[in-house]
Order: C-alpha cells, then structure tokens, then sequence
C-alpha cells in the first residue's frame, strides 16, 4: 500500500508538528529559491521589502502592486518544492481585495501568507512612520480572508504593526482579536527585546496559535539563533532579507573590483561560481539529455 503523498501546504503545516521551532528562509527569486533547497531549510519566505527592491529597486513603500506580487511569488514557487509562505502586506484594498489576494496566492503556489494592519501606504514593518488600521477592520479583513481560502491547509498568519505604534499591550489585544478571527498563526513585527517575546508568548501561548518571530539582523528586534528563538516559545522563524543583502554584497564587491581592475574578469575570478558548476546545479545536463530525446536522429 503506497503512503499518501502530502501537499506543500500539508508539509507546511506538519513542520508545527516536528516540535522544535524552524526557519521559513528568504528567496529573493528563482535562484536563491533553488539554493534554500538545495542548503535544506524547509520552507521559503518571499519578502515584501525584497521584492520591492529586486523588481522596482525601489524602498518597501508600496512599489509593487497586487499583480506584481503575485507573478514574483509564482515565479519562487515554479523553482522549489519547498512550501513557500509568501508576503501579502495589507491585502491591497479592501475586503474583495483580500479575498482575491488569497486566492491569487493560493494559485501563484503559496503555501502561507502573512496579512498586516498597516494603514496605506504601507511601510516595511522596522521603518519609521507606520499607521494602522482599526482593530475592527483588520478582523474584518482576516475573516474575509479565511472564508475566501479554497485550500483549509493554507495557513493565515496575522501580523501587528502595533508595538512600535502603541506598544504592547494594544499588539497582544489586537493578535488575540485577531486569532479569535479564524488566524491559524499571530506575527508582532518589530518587537524590540527578549522580554517583549516573553510577554508575547505568556500572553498569547493559551490562544494555541504558532508564533512568528522576524530574525532580521538589520532591524529593531534582537539578534537570536532559532533555538533561541524556539527555547522563548515561537514555533517559526523568518530569515527574510540576508540573502538579499549577501548578494547585494557579493555583487557590489565583484562590479567594483571588476572596475577598479582594468575591466579584467581576471580579477574577480575567486568570486565566482564556476561556469559549470552553475550549468549543473540549475539543471543543463538534465535539459538537453530531455531536447535530445526528441532531436536525436
């Protein structure tokens, strides 16, 4: 008898049943998707603020639209069997907005979304001059969401903006609400010490929802390893921006050198990925063993 096969949403869902917390990693397109894989996380985030500046080159202010977002998920989701948990900002409107969000992601091969109460326009969740939304309304927006869903096994996760907005106490009070709104996980952004995340999981732990930490190393909250992480009571993890920035680096470095050097590809050799070594691992021998199926005489 042959074991059924799980969905990605389903392999999404059972990383909460392994019993220790894990890392969601980010993919900031197609390639950095295969090379999570191939490294072994076991999801992938694809980030807002990284796709604004991989698509537009632009700051996490609104830059992308609804449709541009959803071509950019579709396009990390075609490169992995990974499930993916994929930004969705505030939705992009209203409450039809929302539900066609969900349902864009749902078919751009999503596996996850995390859905926030930044009023318009929005900004990424560790810049100055966030505004909100009322408590009501993001209810209102979550529980839109969760009706529109077409697979139950796609996870909703609901983010607070509120600690760097009100504190506290309103991010715990609006989470709650927001959990009792059908949520099946509570992301506070921002949060800005360790004792802020114990207040959030002796808080929010009797909800029984997974909680969601942000281990952004350029942002406000603490620098913390993902046992660390999970040994304060979250069950998962973001990594969303590092690989953006490594490549960032790496690519900066080489252009510079590259320049400096008498435009001599000479001088970033030790750089570089082999040639080869790159064919292989996106998958050429593979390619034309398949063409030549069909052209050889």
């Amino acid at each position: 008898m042959t074991t059924p096969t799980l969905s990605r949403n389903q392999r999404f869902r059972a990383l909460f049943k392994e019993g220790e917390a894990f890392v969601c990693m980010g993919a900031f397109d197609a390639i950095s998707a295969k090379l999570a894989e191939a490294a072994g996380a076991p999801a992938i985030f694809v980030s807002g603020f990284v796709a604004c500046g991989i698509e537009a080159g632009e700051p996490d202010m609104g830059a992308l639209s609804q449709r541009d977002m959803f071509e950019h998920i579709r396009r990390v989701c075609r490169a992995t069997n990974l499930p993916v948990f994929a930004d969705a900002d505030t939705g992009y409107g209203g409450m039809l907005d929302v539900q066609r969000t969900i349902r864009l992601w749902e078919e751009a091969g999503a596996s996850c979304l995390h859905l926030e109460d930044q009023a318009l326009p929005k900004k990424c969740g560790h810049f100055a001059g966030k505004q909100l939304v009322s408590k009501h309304e993001m209810v209102q927006k979550v529980r839109a969401m969760v009706e529109a869903r077409q697979d139950p096994d796609f996870f909703i996760v609901a983010r607070t903006d509120s600690i760097a907005v009100n504190g506290i106490e309103d991010a715990i009070d609006r989470l709650t609400a927001y959990a009792g709104a059908g949520a099946d996980g509570l992301y506070a952004d921002a949060v800005e010490s360790v004792e802020q995340m114990r207040e959030l999981q002796r808080r929010l732990a009797p909800l029984g929802k997974p909680l969601l930490f942000n281990m952004v190393t350029s942002g406000k909250s603490p620098t913390l390893s993902l046992k660390e992480v999970g040994d304060l009571g979250f069950s998962f993890a973001l990594c969303p921006v590092e690989p953006l920035l490594a490549m960032h680096k790496a690519v900066k470095t080489m252009m510079e050198t590259f320049m400096r050097q008498g435009c001599d590809t000479r001088a970033v050799q030790d750089q570089l990925t082999p040639f080869e070594e790159y064919n292989a691992f996106v998958g050429l021998p593979e390619a034309v063993a398949q063409e030549q199926k069909y052209t050889a005489a």
